[in-house]
């Protein structure tokens, strides 16, 4: 069973690279032939993208959490020939750290790599199957289905990108309301209190795609840090005496950091 695998996967990159070579000799110009007075820009490889993400975004911090709130992001993006350019676009949130409606319009420098045809990334995604069914062998495991799909996966991804900007935004909604918990002698208060309405955050993150055609799929892991003081998560701790006395300790978190992840659906041109 494990070698017919491995034969498999080995025949399927063979085809694939076959693929490749006639596409590569049907592309290249006749011997004697004059090159083409404009050069055509290949598929996917467009200066200009149009991107629609949808993903999960929240405080790094553990003990400030609240779950994961969804976000929303629209955005279109320009690039030069080396693959510098820059990233706008608009982005929502229902709920951001319990509080409603956050709104932001993030600017971004960002940074590219070229992105190989489908049928490249195909044989990647073919070829680091092939290694990981190899090495399963190697080292004396039965090379699963899941395993060899995962490595297969991978390969396809085939362009990166690095982005760092800026974000003004806006909250609409108020402070949250008040959770109430008790434990033995005490009673804690917990909140997040909105301080200011405009937002202001600084922006770092990357991401990994593959395209098929002039369309790509992945995901964008990114850090954003709040440049003003808007999310302030608030506890307040009473001790509680025989009386129906005692005193209380409060303690206040502004919320600075907040990651998010995305996936993506984008088309170049």
């Amino acid at each position: 069973m494990r070698k017919s695998i491995v034969f498999v996967i080995a025949a399927l990159v063979a085809l694939a690279g076959a693929e490749a070579a006639a596409q590569t000799a049907q592309s290249a110009p006749a011997a004697g032939e004059a090159a083409p007075a404009k050069a055509v820009r290949p598929a996917g490889q467009g200066l200009e993208e149009v991107r629609f993400g949808v993903g999960v975004r929240g405080a790094v911090d553990r003990s400030l959490r609240n779950g994961s709130p969804e976000i929303i992001s629209l955005s279109f993006a320009r690039y030069n020939q080396k693959g510098l350019g820059f990233r706008t676009g608009v982005e929502y949130m229902p709920v951001n750290m319990k509080i409603d409606s956050y709104f932001g319009v993030p600017v971004a420098f960002s940074a590219r790599t070229r992105s190989r045809t489908f049928s490249q990334s195909l044989r990647t995604g073919l070829e680091s199957a092939a290694v990981g069914a190899v090495r399963d062998a190697v080292y004396g495991y039965e090379p699963s289905a899941r395993s060899i799909f995962g490595d297969f996966i991978i390969g396809l991804f085939n362009r990166a990108e690095f982005f760092a900007g800026l974000t003004p935004g806006y909250v609409f909604g108020s402070n949250s309301p008040r959770s109430v918990s008790t434990g033995g002698m005490t009673v804690t208060e917990e909140t997040v209190d909105l301080l200011r309405r405009f937002s202001f955050t600084a922006d770092a993150g990357f991401s990994m795609s593959f395209r098929i055609w002039n369309f790509n799929l992945g995901f964008v892991p990114a850090v954003h840090y709040y440049l003003t003081k808007n999310y302030v998560y608030v506890r307040e701790t009473h001790l509680v005496s025989a009386d129906d006395g005692g005193s209380s300790t409060v303690t206040e978190t502004p919320v600075r950091f907040q990651y998010s992840v995305l996936g993506f659906l984008s088309y170049s041109f």
